[in-house]
């Protein structure tokens, strides 16, 4: 039997219903950053300055991603980008002063974000969150390629 529609396709719709209502809420609270930029902020809010690198390996996105979204930013001057205290010949990015306030309310949302994701877990009666993590992990040790292929022999041949 062929799901209709396909989990890709409902897993895409969730995760775009979750940004366009999150953007709604950014922009009644007059947040100017792009939700895709959230998680730069707690970050940072958190750990401190951050190379694109730990950036990257935080969040778990590539660097490239992260530096495209770190530019716009720091030209915005919602970040800045300084020489590493722990070393001078590389560049980490903070919080820009002037930003500081709203990153702090961005924090504090997203801190009850998490409660009405709590509720949300308890609604559908699955913690998504760690399904989700425990799929990621599931999928990063065999593939879905090696599945099929285990399930369905005769895919391996094509």
């Amino acid at each position: 039997m062929i799901r209709s529609p396909q989990f890709g396709a409902i897993l895409l719709r969730a995760s775009e219903l979750i940004a366009i209502q999150g953007q709604e809420v950014f922009e009644k609270l007059n947040i100017s950053l792009p939700a895709n930029r959230i998680s730069l902020v707690l970050a940072i809010s958190t750990q401190g300055p951050l190379s694109s690198t730990e950036l990257a390996k935080h969040i778990g996105l590539s660097r490239q991603l992260i530096e495209s979204r770190l530019k716009q930013s720091v030209q915005d001057g919602f970040f800045v980008s300084v020489p590493d205290k722990r070393d001078s010949r590389k560049r980490v990015y903070d919080i820009a002063p002037k930003a500081k306030e709203e990153a702090a309310q961005i924090v504090a949302i997203m801190q009850d974000f998490e409660a009405v994701y709590d509720a949300l877990w308890e609604e559908i009666e699955v913690n998504l969150e760690s399904s989700l993590k425990s799929m990621e992990h599931a999928l990063n040790k065999q593939s879905l390629l090696a599945r099929l292929n285990t399930q369905f022999p005769h895919h391996s041949n094509s």
